[in-house]
């Protein structure tokens, strides 16, 4: 028996969205949707795709960090 002040809720239909946009349902104490970066209909271990998806905002956002790195380092 769950004890209420112990275990939280249970949803059974959580929708979960990947960056490629697929969507599946999972049961999860969570209640909101679930926002996932890859999932088995794009994750090259399930697709037996080599290639992976390269992200631009993500190289960016490195590149950007490197940046900064670098110009803290001079100083």
């Amino acid at each position: 028996m769950a004890k209420a002040w112990i275990h939280p809720t249970y949803n059974n239909n959580v929708e979960v969205i990947c960056i490629c946009w697929n969507t599946f349902t999972v049961s999860s104490s969570v209640a909101w949707p679930i926002k996932v970066e890859s999932c088995p209909a794009c994750h090259p271990t399930y697709t037996g795709k080599k290639e992976t998806k390269i992200v631009k905002w993500r190289i960016e956002k490195f590149l950007e960090k490197q940046k900064r790195i670098d110009a803290m380092q001079s100083k």
